[in-house]
């Protein structure tokens, strides 16, 4: 494996531009000096990550790698080389992994696995599949596919089988602690299964717009999409999505922080940029970044640690963000 620079760590400053009225007026509520973030230096041109404890993350980027580092981003080491587009990436654990890859200019998919903590993957063919962005492994035999239908394993990516479902386009699945698997896509769409994917239960929301990522706390879900939707199934709320929200955490049943980017009310570029409601996504109390443009996915390993990749579009760097929450 080939070793690739290590990066000095950067702390950036944040510049609260606005605080809306409304926020609940309580002692537990979260604010930017609550929330730490320190910056990396990257510049692989990455476009997911999955980190499975504060040292120990993967990457892969616009290049075809899969990279991984041990010590929170500052090494990296270039674990799989290869032609292809990669679309998404999970770790189960340090041994197994997956990703999504697709045959450029094709519609042609396939599975790169490894058992052997990265220092070998194998490539399996993911036939008939439509449009595919996602995957979700529940264990190292049972794993997902999702686009413009949901395609399942049950033998480690060897034979996948299409899921008997109406046709939608499938943004996001999760599994909760118990085991329930639960997967959103267009229009309001939200589906269940209790074992482990055989079979599905639409919920109805009684929305119709768009849901693309999916974040439970307890019996409390949480959707980003067209807007904030927020339900405990019995009942549904709709808040405004805040600027241009591009990836959620759900911090407690009320306190949400959306990253993403917004434009100023007078210019052309935007800022990255940290949202923050304490009350389920009514009001907001926006933090914008002087280092970057935007802040595009984000990946928390507990309730407090998570990563992110951030942009500065105009001087062509790239940063993995740490981030940290202290109450």
């Amino acid at each position: 494996m080939n070793k690739i620079f290590a990066y000095i760590i950067i702390f950036l400053t944040l510049t609260t531009c606005s605080k809306d009225d409304g926020t609940e007026n309580n002692e537990n509520q979260l604010t930017n000096e609550n929330i730490d973030i320190q910056l990396t230096n990257v510049n692989f041109g990455i476009t997911d990550i999955d980190f499975i404890n504060i040292n120990d993350g993967f990457i892969i980027d616009n290049r075809g790698r899969i990279l991984n580092t041990q010590n929170s981003g500052v090494d990296w080491n270039i674990l799989h080389s290869s032609n292809y587009e990669l679309l998404d990436i999970q770790f189960i654990s340090k041994q197994y992994g997956y990703a999504l890859a697709k045959i450029p200019n094709e519609q042609s998919y396939l599975l790169l696995k490894t058992s052997d903590y990265g220092e070998s993957f194998q490539e399996t063919s993911i036939p008939n599949g439509s449009d595919l962005r996602k995957i979700y492994f529940m264990s190292n035999n049972i794993g997902f596919v999702l686009g413009n239908h949901i395609l399942k394993t049950v033998d480690n990516g060897s034979n996948w089988t299409e899921l008997n479902l109406d046709f939608n386009i499938w943004r996001d699945l999760i599994e909760k602690y118990n085991g329930e698997l639960y997967a959103c896509g267009l229009n309001g769409t939200f589906l269940k299964s209790t074992d482990t994917g055989t079979n599905w239960e639409q919920i109805d929301l009684g929305i119709n717009s768009h849901l693309y990522q999916i974040q439970a706390f307890q019996d409390v879900f949480y959707f980003r999409g067209q807007r904030i939707t927020k339900t405990n199934i019995g009942t549904t709320q709709e808040f405004e999505i805040p600027a241009n929200l591009m990836d959620l955490k759900v911090y407690k049943e009320n306190i949400v922080i959306g990253f993403g980017e917004q434009y100023p009310e007078q210019g052309f570029y935007p800022r990255g940029a940290m949202f923050i409601s304490n009350n389920s996504g009514a009001d907001w109390e926006t933090s914008l970044f002087n280092e970057f443009n935007r802040i595009r996915v984000v990946d928390f390993i507990d309730s407090n640690n998570g990563f992110g990749i951030a942009d500065d579009l105009f001087n062509g760097k790239e940063y993995l963000i740490k981030i940290k929450i202290e109450e």
